[in-house]
């Protein structure tokens, strides 16, 4: 089975496998989606807000918490074949509820995060 990595007799007689080698090698490009390079040092921002009420009901809710989520950092990558949508951005899954907006925000601030705060527009002056 050496046949099968070895380069052709010609080839080896010539230097001609050597050349191409160095060639090949010279113009290679790191790949941009590479697992082992690290990502850039980008800080996560996280948007703190109260969600609306379901639409599935009438009555009005007065103990919906405050949520945490962080925003996308990177887009989604789409899977032709299947149809799934990913990533690599795990942060997008984090959601945290406070019960109060006071709370999220010194989690925040605790955390050193970068955040912003939606105010609820249910409220009516």
């Amino acid at each position: 089975m050496t046949w099968l990595t070895e380069p052709l007799a010609r080839d080896r007689q010539s230097g001609r496998a050597d050349r191409k080698l160095l060639e090949d090698v010279g113009t290679c490009q790191p790949l941009a989606t590479d697992i082992n390079c690290p990502r850039p040092n980008i800080d996560p921002v996280a948007r703190i807000f109260r969600p609306s009420r379901s639409v599935m009901t009438s009555a009005r809710v007065s103990g919906r918490p405050w949520l945490l989520v962080f925003e996308r950092q990177a887009p989604p990558i789409i899977d032709y074949l299947m149809g799934y949508t990913g990533g690599r951005d795990t942060l997008t899954q984090v959601e945290m509820r406070f019960p109060t907006r006071d709370a999220a925000i010194a989690y925040a601030k605790r955390q050193r995060l970068n955040y912003t705060v939606v105010d609820d527009k249910s409220r009516h002056p």
